[in-house]
């Protein structure tokens, strides 16, 4: 990918999703090529995250943020095409094999890597395999399907 990610600031990278201000989760692009995206966060550790409830961000709001790095993985696929299509809105539909090993991701401390694999896509459907880690510690994993809408 002939983007410069090292360029690719938190506002630059909110500007690529469908969320706006604190409800974009992601902060940076470490690695992104044709099949898989790494980012990183420190967004679970803000008090006035908007995800928390009660004071508390649980980690199913890890699906959430692994949904950005899905969405962010097709943006940047979108313009880096020959192209340069629009990026598909998508939504993820369904959930496979997913677990966890906290109950919380706000009481982690320092950033959270968060991965996307795309396994397949086909048409309006794209299936992929997602993990949040702190250091070498899984914290959230499973696999999602997203359905993408038309282009207009």
């Amino acid at each position: 990918m002939s983007l410069a990610l090292d360029q690719l600031t938190a506002d630059a990278i909110c500007a690529l999703l469908p969320h706006a201000g604190g409800v974009c989760q992601i902060e940076a692009v470490s690695v992104c090529d044709e099949n898989r995206i790494v980012c990183t966060t420190e967004a679970h550790r803000r008090p006035d995250n908007p995800l928390r409830r009660d004071e508390r961000l649980s980690v199913h709001a890890g699906i959430e943020i692994a949904g950005q790095a899905m969405a962010l993985h097709m943006a940047l696929l979108a313009a880096e095409s020959a192209e340069k299509h629009q990026p598909r809105q998508g939504m993820i539909t369904r959930l496979n094999g997913v677990s966890w090993t906290v109950d919380r991701l706000d009481t982690i401390e320092g950033p959270l890597t968060v991965t996307a694999e795309c396994q397949t896509m086909a048409g309006q459907v794209a299936r992929y395999g997602f993990a949040l880690m702190r250091a070498e510690t899984c914290l959230l994993k499973g696999t999602a399907s997203v359905f993408l809408a038309d282009q207009d």
